[in-house]
C-alpha cells in the first residue's frame, strides 16, 4: 500500500510541475481528488458571464423547440383541391410516353405531308419544262415542214433558251435539291435523327379501295370549295341560300381520313417488349377512333345547322 501511494504522490507532483499546489492535493490521491471534483462541480449551479454570451448548443436548441413547438395544422384547402384537381402522378407513365410518341408521330406526319406536296409540285414544274424543251428542240431541229420559219422559228429558240436559263438556275440555287432530294430522303434523315428514341417511321401501304376513297374525297372537297366560292363571290348568293349552303355540307363530309392513314411510328422490337408495342397500337387506334368520332358528331352538327337554315 504504501509503494501504491508513494506512486500516486509522484505522478501527481509531475504533473503539476511549474505549479504552487497545496498541501491537501499533494496528500489526496489523483481517484479522490478527481471525485472531490465532481461532487463539488455537481453542487455548484454554473455562472454566467455576461461579458462574452455563449451560443446555446444544437441539442438544446432542438430540444426547446420540441418542447415548446406544436405541430402545425393542414390546411383543409390542400386536401379539397387534391379532391378537385387531378394529380400529375395519377397518369401512368406508359399514358404519358404514348401521347408524347401521338404528338410526335402527328407532327412527323404534317411534314411528310408538306414535303410530298412540294416535291409533286416542284416535280410537276421540271416535267412541264422538260416536255417543253423537248417539244421545242423537235420542232427546231427534227421536223422538216415548211412553217417552222421566221417569227415561229424565233419564238422557239428564245423558249429552248429561256428554259435552259431557267433550269441551270433552279439547279445552281440550291432549289432542286430543296424540293426533289431533301423530300426524297426524307424517311432516311428523320430515321437517322430519330434512333436514339429507339422509334422508326415507316409509310402506311393503302388497299386500291382505299386510295380510290381518297380520290373521291379529294375530288369532292376541291369541288365543293370552288362552288362555295363561285356561287358566293360571283353568283352573290347569300350564305342561307340552299346551294351554297349544300356545298357548304359537301366541304364537310369529305374531309380527309384521319389518324395512320400514310405515316406511322413504330417502336423498335429490340428496345420494347411485344406488350409495349401492342399497347402502342390500342392507344393510337382508340386515340383516332374518339377523334373521328368527334368530328363526325361536330360534321353532323354544322350540317344540321346549315339545312336548318
Amino acid at each position: 500500500m504504501t509503494s501504491k501511494e508513494d506512486f500516486v504522490e509522484k505522478s501527481a507532483s509531475s504533473d503539476n510541475i511549474g505549479s504552487t499546489p497545496d498541501s491537501k492535493e499533494m496528500n489526496t490521491p489523483i481517484g479522490v481528488n478527481i471525485e472531490v471534483e465532481m461532487t463539488e462541480e455537481k453542487g455548484k449551479e454554473p455562472e454566467l458571464d455576461m461579458a462574452t454570451p455563449t451560443k446555446p448548443r444544437r441539442s438544446e436548441f432542438s430540444t426547446g423547440l420540441s418542447t415548446t413547438s406544436t405541430p402545425r395544422k393542414r390546411s383543409s384547402s390542400r386536401t379539397s383541391s387534391g379532391k378537385t384537381h387531378r394529380n400529375s402522378s395519377d397518369v401512368s407513365p406508359a399514358s404519358m410516353i404514348f401521347r408524347n410518341l401521338l404528338i410526335l408521330e402527328d407532327d412527323l406526319r404534317r411534314q411528310a405531308r408538306e414535303q410530298k406536296q412540294l416535291r409533286r409540285k416542284y416535280t410537276a414544274f421540271l416535267s412541264l419544262m422538260a416536255g417543253l424543251a423537248g417539244f421545242t428542240i423537235y420542232e427546231l431541229f427534227f421536223n422538216t415542214s415548211e412553217y417552222v420559219k421566221g417569227i415561229y422559228r424565233f419564238f422557239l429558240q428564245l423558249t429552248l433558251c429561256f428554259i435552259i436559263i431557267t433550269i441551270s438556275l433552279f439547279n445552281i440555287s440550291g432549289q432542286y435539291r430543296r424540293t426533289i432530294i431533301i423530300p426524297r430522303r426524307f424517311f432516311n434523315s428523320t430515321n437517322k435523327g430519330i434512333r436514339q428514341f429507339n422509334v422508326r417511321l415507316v409509310r402506311v401501304k393503302s388497299s386500291w379501295d382505299e386510295m380510290f376513297t381518297d380520290f373521291v374525297r379529294f375530288i369532292s372537297n376541291k369541288t365543293a370549295m370552288v362552288n362555295v366560292w363561285f356561287f358566293s363571290k360571283v353568283i352573290k348568293l347569300s350564305d342561307n341560300n340552299t346551294i351554297v349552303n349544300f356545298w357548304k355540307s359537301v366541304t364537310i363530309r369529305s374531309q380527309p381520313r384521319i389518324g395512320a392513314t400514310d405515316v406511322k411510328l413504330i417502336l423498335n422490337p429490340r428496345a420494347f417488349s411485344a406488350e409495349v408495342r401492342e399497347g402502342w397500337e390500342i392507344y393510337r387506334d382508340e386515340f383516332w377512333a374518339r377523334e373521328g368520332t368527334r368530328r363526325r358528331k361536330q360534321a353532323k352538327d354544322v350540317d344540321t345547322k346549315l339545312k336548318s337554315a
